[in-house]
């Protein structure tokens, strides 16, 4: 994220079990995942692997994912979209 910021993106945060992230005094508070979210970003980013997450409604609705723990590889069509890091 500290990157990303540098670059000028955009960012918004998802964790269920952190309600607040701070990155180089940034707060981000956690957002809902929804198909109207990930629509409008450019980019999913799958940092961590949650149960709770669905995988499935990521990657139908985000234009791009990458995902750096294969959280999605039960994940059943639009693999095109996903980039796996390191996996």
């Amino acid at each position: 994220m500290d990157l990303l910021q540098q670059e000028g993106a955009v960012l918004s945060y998802a964790d269920p079990f952190a309600p607040v992230l701070e990155v180089n005094g940034q707060a981000y508070e956690t957002v809902e995942v929804t198909a109207a979210a990930l629509a409008q970003c450019d980019c999913a980013l799958i940092l961590t692997g949650h149960s709770s997450f669905d995988y499935e409604l990521i990657v139908r609705h985000a234009p791009l994912v990458f995902d750096t723990r294969n959280a999605t590889r039960g994940v059943n069509g639009n693999h095109e979209k996903i980039v796996l890091l390191g996996g």
